[in-house]
C-alpha cells in the first residue's frame, strides 16, 4: 500500500507543472479573445454611417418624405384631431406636427408650407408660410 501512495504522490507532482502550463495558456487565450472582441466592438461603435447614406430629394430640391434629419420643409394642409395637429400632404397619410414657436391652431384648414425638424415621427414646426 505504501508503494501505491508513493505512485500517487509522484503522479500529482508530475501533473502540477502541466496543470500550471494549461492554466497560463488558457489565460493567454482568454486575454487575446477579450482584446479581439473589444477591438471589433469598438470599431463597430465608431463606424461612420454617413458614408453609406445618401440624401434623397424630390424634383423641387426639398428633402423627400422619408428624410428625417436636419431641417425639413413640407407643403400641405394643417388639420387638428384630438388636441393634436397633423400635416396632410397630397396623396400621403397625415403626419403629426407640433410647435413651440408657432400657434398651429391659427393655421388649421389652410394649405401652408411648414419648416421644422423631426423628433422621432413628429415634425416640430419652427415656421409656417
Amino acid at each position: 500500500m505504501k508503494c501505491l501512495g508513493t505512485i500517487r504522490s509522484i503522479t500529482i507532482v508530475l501533473f502540477i507543472p502541466k496543470l500550471i502550463y494549461i492554466i497560463v495558456n488558457m489565460k493567454k487565450i482568454f486575454s487575446l479573445t477579450l482584446i479581439l472582441f473589444s477591438a471589433v466592438l469598438f470599431s463597430a461603435c465608431t463606424h461612420d454611417k454617413t458614408d453609406t447614406q445618401s440624401v434623397k430629394t424630390n424634383t423641387t430640391g426639398a428633402p423627400a418624405a422619408d428624410q428625417k434629419s436636419g431641417t425639413t420643409t413640407k407643403y400641405g394642409t394643417i388639420t387638428s384631431a384630438g388636441g393634436k395637429f397633423f400635416l396632410t400632404e397630397a396623396g400621403q397619410t397625415p403626419k403629426e406636427i407640433e410647435s413651440y414657436a408657432v400657434d398651429l391652431s391659427a393655421h388649421v384648414g389652410k394649405t401652408v408650407t411648414v419648416t421644422g425638424q423631426y423628433s422621432g415621427d413628429t415634425l416640430f414646426v419652427g415656421a409656417v408660410e
